[in-house]
């Protein structure tokens, strides 16, 4: 789908260009920014996914803070509940965007969403201890539908000169993020009755052991917190075009990696043999992700027998060694 196609159909005239005597009646030939792939994804991002809260600088932070950008977060001893407040998307990083090797015109992309909130620590009477700026980030992958690259070079004025020397898709994602909960974490000790644990170790507090405890037993050691996020990702290109709107375009839910553990063979064995990439095809298509990628939307496996993605090692009609259903 390069830059310089047009539809031979289509009677690119003055008239219909707007150049003629009828401009600004009928149909008209525009400079659009198509969207070739798009869809969107709504993912609740756990502790598991997240990790721990790490401290943020801030310009005017909200209290004295005592980490480093970065370290994982420490909670007061004293603090018996954590509350999340001004979570906001801080900002979405475009980290790779790359032809998929297998697919033709699909391409591979890996975005980092960076999130910014503030931690407020409380005792058990309620009382506020203090608060601090905190970030978690989460990185997404997914394969689009692009199409293939072309020798060209493009420039555009309107944007400062920015230019496109290989004519690659532009990628545009757009993300909003929910607070949904904010939890202290504790030190997971398995210690006997002869023992006490403090300072995130276990030592021996008996009479002449000479250890002294001066924290308390369940102080906690970190800050676990939950984000909903919605977001919609595109890849576009510029191009030509008559139009004729019929009102707004809604992206289709992104389609999970194929494998839920994220094994890489186990997508690549599921995939459809790539006869586009010998036989070259331009007409747009749905991208199946190689790795543990999100998909377009109605990616479909070569076995259509046991439904969209419903084929695993835990359905009736079991498995072959390409990791789909016999």
């Amino acid at each position: 789908m390069g830059a310089f196609e047009f539809d031979s159909n289509n009677n690119l005239s003055a008239r219909n260009c707007g150049c003629g005597s009828n401009a600004g009646r009928g149909e008209v030939c525009i400079i659009a920014q198509k969207i070739l792939d798009q869809c969107r994804i709504q993912k609740c991002l756990t502790p598991d996914i997240l990790g721990p809260a790490r401290a943020a600088t801030n310009p005017v932070p909200c209290c004295n803070e005592m980490f480093c950008d970065g370290d994982i977060i420490v909670p007061p001893c004293n603090a018996t509940d954590v509350i999340m407040k001004h979570l906001r998307l801080k900002k979405i990083e475009i980290i790779r965007k790359t032809p998929s090797p297998l697919q033709s015109g699909c391409w591979d992309i890996e975005l980092k969403y960076i999130f910014e909130y503030t931690l407020e620590f409380r005792r058990a009477d309620g009382c506020f201890i203090g608060c601090i700026d905190a970030t978690n980030s989460y990185t997404l992958k997914l394969t689009l539908f692009g199409g293939s690259e072309t020798d060209i070079t493009v420039v555009n004025d309107m944007f400062n000169g920015n230019n496109n020397s290989s004519s690659e898709p532009y990628c545009i994602a757009e993300g909003k993020a929910l607070g949904l909960e904010a939890e202290l974490k504790y030190a997971n000790h398995n210690c006997s009755s002869s023992c006490c644990c403090c300072c995130d170790c276990c030592c021996d507090c008996g009479p002449g052991s000479g250890h002294h405890c001066d924290m308390p037993m369940d102080a906690p050691i970190a800050v676990s917190v939950t984000i909903g996020l919605f977001t919609i990702v595109q890849l576009f290109r510029t191009v030509n075009m008559l139009v004729e709107s019929a009102g707004r375009c809604l992206p289709e839910p992104c389609v999970s990696p194929l494998s839920p553990s994220g094994d890489p063979c186990a997508n690549f064995d599921a995939m459809s043999f790539p006869w586009d990439l010998f036989s070259p095809n331009e007409v747009p298509k749905s991208c199946c992700a190689i790795g543990p990628n999100y998909s377009s939307p109605n990616c479909e496996l070569d076995d259509n027998s046991c439904g969209n993605h419903s084929c695993n090692c835990n359905n009736s009609c079991g498995c072959n060694n390409r990791g789909g259903c016999r």
